[in-house]
């Protein structure tokens, strides 16, 4: 299963406008296969889910994508991998499973982040 969502968020330049954040969701394959956000834009940011103890896919995950600390995006994953379409910046990646939290700060062109619970 692909779950694909855009939302708008602010630039961190308030003269710069908007900018949209696509982002998919689903299984450790989406890369190849994952559909194109709706702007057209390629995937730069990637981050997959697992078991510290088993190395196994986790699901459902709350994820939180920030920049200079402020939520850009929230939602559940749906599935153990999720690819994100953003402008060039660094981001913190943030994942609750089973209330523990875990985080990553990534620059864009990273596509293998993991965060293990």
């Amino acid at each position: 299963m692909v779950a694909q969502t855009s939302v708008q968020a602010p630039a961190s330049d308030p003269n710069a406008g908007r900018y949209v954040i696509s982002y998919v969701c689903g299984d450790a394959q989406i890369d190849g296969t994952a559909p194109l956000p709706p702007d057209g834009r390629p995937y730069n940011l990637g981050v997959s889910f697992a078991s510290a103890k088993t190395g196994q896919p986790i699901a459902n995950v709350q994820v939180r994508l920030r920049r200079h600390g402020r939520v850009l995006v929230e939602f559940n994953a749906t599935g153990s991998r999720c690819l994100f379409s953003v402008p060039e910046a660094s981001y913190r990646i943030e994942g609750t499973y089973q209330g523990a939290e875990q985080f990553a700060i990534v620059e864009t062109g990273a596509l293998t982040t993991q965060l293990r619970w």
